[in-house]
């Protein structure tokens, strides 16, 4: 059939670690807020688990929008998130590490994106709240107070006004959890790709620059180098496991690098293209629990092969 691309699926024998992306790869977009994911891919992480394989959620969500999904899961201690600027222990509610941008080049990338686009408004993510410009929350997660909520995230986390102020104003408590560890950019005059391009060749210098927002020109900026695979690179290392032990699923430019890294990668058919050309594999669309078919064979030990949209 057209459009199919078919793939041995590897061993349980090989497999040490299983690292997933969350939303658009294992959750539905519809179901972000609620954090619900099906029954079918519960089971199946639950099942790679109980086969004795390590399993590690990866994403670009900060910490207070993880408890939801690790719940369902189940059993889930570290989590690689901030697009990697973040490993967290949600089992012993513990910062493992963070690696976040220097303020001054916050500020610095800031102004080259106005360059680009005098229009664009800003949001900063650090451990402890999201510092937000009132343009920025127009049709986000945060406009609506009970959205916010839904999302963990409390009145007294958000932070309201330009970047320059806010963040200064937090300089003075400046301590673990305080630094940045993602400058959010949104724009409305071009869409998410073309503003990757031309953020990435304005300030590519200075900070890594990826997206992974369906329907919105939202770009998300980390400290230069990292990404979603240098700290799963360092987890990996961490625990004795090498790369080629390692499955990797995703669906957005975000995971790029990752799907990249792993020994074994897989994108959902419904992910952005750039994704889906990264990763060695593809499965069946996020609603179709494409990631969880993936796991269903390997635990089976299925030699067979499983097909997945493009």
């Amino acid at each position: 059939m057209p459009g199919l691309r078919s793939a041995p699926v590897t061993t349980l024998e090989r497999t040490r670690l299983i690292a997933s992306d969350i939303d658009g790869t294992i959750l539905s977009y519809a179901s972000a807020q609620t954090g619900v994911v099906t029954e079918r891919t519960v089971a199946a992480f639950r099942a790679a688990r109980a086969a004795g394989v390590r399993v590690v959620l990866v994403t670009g969500r900060p910490v207070r929008w993880l408890k939801p999904v690790a719940d369902a899961l189940g059993g889930i201690g570290p989590v690689i998130c901030s697009n990697g600027a973040v490993v967290y222990d949600l089992a012993e509610d513990r910062l493992l590490r963070q690696d976040p941008i220097d303020q001054d080049i916050v500020f610095t990338v800031q102004e080259q994106i106005r360059q680009i686009d005098p229009e664009a408004s800003f949001a900063a993510e650090t451990l402890q709240k999201v510092h937000a410009e009132p343009p920025f929350l127009v049709d986000s997660l945060f406009f609506e107070e009970d959205r916010r909520r839904a999302a963990g995230v409390t009145d007294d986390m958000l932070s309201l006004g330009p970047l320059e102020e806010t963040l200064s104003a937090d300089r003075p408590e400046a301590g673990e959890g305080s630094g940045v560890v993602k400058l959010l950019a949104k724009t409305t005059v071009m869409d998410a790709d073309a503003f990757l391009e031309a953020v990435r060749a304005k300030a590519g210098a200075l900070v890594t620059v990826t997206h992974s927002a369906p329907g919105v020109s939202l770009l998300e900026l980390s400290a230069k180098g990292v990404d979603k695979a240098a700290a799963l690179r360092r987890f990996a290392a961490a625990e004795g496991i090498t790369r080629d032990q390692v499955i990797a699923f995703g669906d957005m430019p975000n995971d790029i690098e990752m799907l990249q890294w792993a020994g074994t990668s897989w994108a959902v058919g419904s992910g952005h293209p750039m994704a889906r050309s990264a990763a060695q594999h593809l499965t069946a669309d996020c609603d179709e629990d494409g990631v969880a078919q993936v796991l269903e064979d390997l635990i089976d030990g299925g030699d067979g092969v499983l097909c997945g949209t493009s």
